[in-house]
């Protein structure tokens, strides 16, 4: 295990178990003097029909993503540490791993299962690929 960490990134997506995870950051990201990234990946694989329509539903739920991270952040301590958030769209377990990557941080923190019923069945399909595939360690935050 690491000294420390110097940076550490949460993938955060409005479930209460992703909020247990962010809330558990803040603290190992206080603890280690670290810097703190707040990633939430919106995801639309089961978009289908009119591209149209799935352009408007991904600018809406972009936008929904927007204004829950945005309250996640206001009502915490986050504003104390030195953070940065992002929010993108795309296969979230793909883009937790690419985000890792470029920014190389040293620690990945997630919550336990996903904000679906299907992935709260199983481990969370996110979780266990990120724990397979990441560079760095990864923490699974317990709801």
């Amino acid at each position: 295990m690491k000294e420390s960490y110097k940076k550490i990134l949460v993938a955060v997506d409005g479930s209460t178990s992703s909020t247990n995870a962010f809330n558990e950051a803040l603290n190992v990201a206080e603890r280690n003097g670290a810097k703190l990234f707040i990633l939430t990946v919106v995801d639309f694989k089961f978009s289908i029909g009119d591209p149209a329509f799935i352009n408007d539903a991904l600018k809406f739920h972009l936008n929904n993503a927007e204004i829950e991270l945005e309250q996640l952040v206001a009502n915490s301590k986050v504003s104390q540490l030195d953070y940065e958030t992002k929010i993108d769209s795309g296969n979230p377990k793909r883009k937790i791993i690419d985000y890792a990557l470029e920014n190389q941080v040293d620690l990945i923190m997630l919550g336990a299962t996903g904000r679906g019923a299907v992935e709260q069945a199983i481990v969370g399909s996110t979780t266990a690929y990120v724990v397979n595939h990441a560079n760095c360690n990864v923490m699974v935050v317990k709801s």
